[in-house]
């Protein structure tokens, strides 16, 4: 990829605040395309490790081209010699601002959907090696055609390179943690993604996160431990065969997941064919073929993919409304004063 130049291109809204850098809306001055600018905080940008782990980041995505990742245009250092780097701009929110408008959980024909594409997504990045760490439905972003696009490999691990590896710590979100995750295991894999797949799925279903607590040691006990929670509990439209993925997704031991993303995305397959969500007929045995080749999104037409454009017009007219846009507002102040607190007593330690 080309070193960019930060000044070919117009910064605007704000679209997110991280610990480390700033999320931008901007305009490529000579072309017009809109697209997305992550850039590192000025404060943060100097420290090595911190500036090595934006590096890794900027050449994983690098290394994937998918309709189902975030695409990735290229970075540099601005003028300052602040890293960042240029992305494709996604205008559909994300799927946790999909359950945010909401007062209940989607539709298990727009979660099969959803899922067929995510899938197609994690299979991609496990093939090069990627192992996400940090799935989660705010890492899942939408357009308005309702193509999921997975972003945010801020702590993605490229298995295939012995650098920043981070053997033996805690990384990822704790509710969507696989038990090997929160035990720090010196060696993961796609199935831990597989995990937090399965704890977004289950999200996704009865609009509550499968396993609440009221402090870390509780829920990372319940993560450890607790039975994984059937979605048809909270869902009870939910069909027993996508109750029954969703449930082995989140198994305790890796070895008890699917084999892999693909495996989870054939079977939704099945389960759009036994209920006759396909856009068009496929002939008998297809969807056998299917489980052994990456489906992408453009390659998905179905009842649950109309349901999800639809969800996301709504979504985005409620987000549009000023009462959202200011608690929007106060969510984001709080966000940045817990970064600059986290950023204060990591530089003070």
């Amino acid at each position: 990829m080309p070193r960019l130049n930060l000044d070919d291109y117009e910064l605007g809204e704000v679209l997110g605040i991280g610990s480390a850098g700033t999320i931008y809306e901007a305009t490529d001055r000579h072309t017009g395309q809109k697209v997305a600018v992550k850039r590192l905080h000025t404060t943060v940008s100097r420290d090595p490790l911190i500036g090595a782990r934006f590096r890794r980041e900027m050449g994983i995505l690098e290394k994937l081209s998918h309709p189902n990742i975030v695409g990735y245009f290229g970075g540099g250092e601005d003028p300052e010699g602040n890293l960042f780097y240029v992305m494709e701009f996604v205008d559909g929110g994300s799927v946790r601002d999909l359950l945010a408008s909401r007062s209940s959980g989607l539709d298990w024909k727009i979660v099969v959907s959803a899922a067929v594409q995510i899938c197609s997504a994690l299979q991609c990045a496990h093939n090069n090696g990627i192992i996400h760490r940090d799935l989660k439905p705010g890492n899942l972003f939408l357009t308005r055609d309702a193509s999921i696009k997975l972003g945010d490999f801020g702590i993605a691990r490229d298995v295939r390179s012995k650098e920043l590896t981070d053997t033996g710590l805690t990384v990822g979100t704790h509710a969507y943690m696989a038990p090997e995750q929160i035990m720090g295991a010196a060696s993961i894999s796609g199935k831990a993604d597989l995990y937090a797949l399965g704890c977004c799925l289950h999200e996704m279903l009865t609009g509550q996160k499968p396993y609440i607590a009221e402090n870390f040691p509780q829920l990372f006990e319940m993560h450890l431990r607790a039975q994984p929670p059937r979605p048809s509990l909270l869902a009870p439209n939910c069909p027993p065969e996508l109750d029954a993925i969703v449930t082995q997704l989140m198994a305790k031991k890796p070895e008890d997941r699917p084999f892999n993303a693909r495996e989870v995305q054939g079977r939704m397959f099945q389960i759009m064919d036994q209920y006759q969500l396909r856009g068009q007929p496929h002939t008998p045995g297809s969807t056998q073929a299917e489980v052994k080749k990456d489906i992408s999104a453009e390659k998905v037409g179905d009842v649950g993919r109309n349901m999800l454009r639809d969800s996301i017009d709504d979504s985005l007219r409620r987000m549009a409304t000023p009462e959202f846009s200011a608690r929007r507002f106060l969510i984001a102040i709080v966000v940045l004063a817990i970064a600059a607190l986290a950023f204060y007593l990591v530089a003070k330690s």
